[in-house]
């Protein structure tokens, strides 16, 4: 079993174990290579996960990535300059829609845990 597909099945078994226990707004742990490849399975979810932030222009936007280059915009831009550069741990609403692109609507960073 290749490594994404056995988090993928980590990542089902813990959205299905957190339905039946009643954490449905749970944060779902999940990385960037995982949100990207499955972007539509995680629409609209409250994920968490662990990246670079980057900042580019124009028009401004910051977005975490990862050493793939698996990339997540991260909404408010604004209130992410002094964390531009940094590894970060984030929690958020996901969404996913052609045209616009995958972003999570953020309400928690922090600095990631040590890899």
């Amino acid at each position: 079993m290749t490594a994404v597909m056995a988090q993928q099945r980590l990542c089902f078994m813990l959205l299905i174990g957190c339905l039946f226990a009643g954490c449905t707004d749970s944060a779902v742990p999940v990385t960037l290579e995982a949100l990207v490849s499955q972007q539509s399975s995680f629409d609209g979810q409250r994920v968490r996960t662990a990246g670079t932030l980057r900042e580019f222009e124009p028009p401004y936007h910051v977005w975490i990535e990862d050493a793939g280059l698996n990339r997540v915009e991260l909404l408010p831009a604004d209130k992410l300059q002094a964390h531009v550069g940094q590894r970060v741990e984030v929690v958020g609403r996901f969404s996913y829609a052609a045209g616009v692109g995958r972003q999570i609507r953020l309400e928690v960073l922090e600095p990631a845990a040590a890899d």
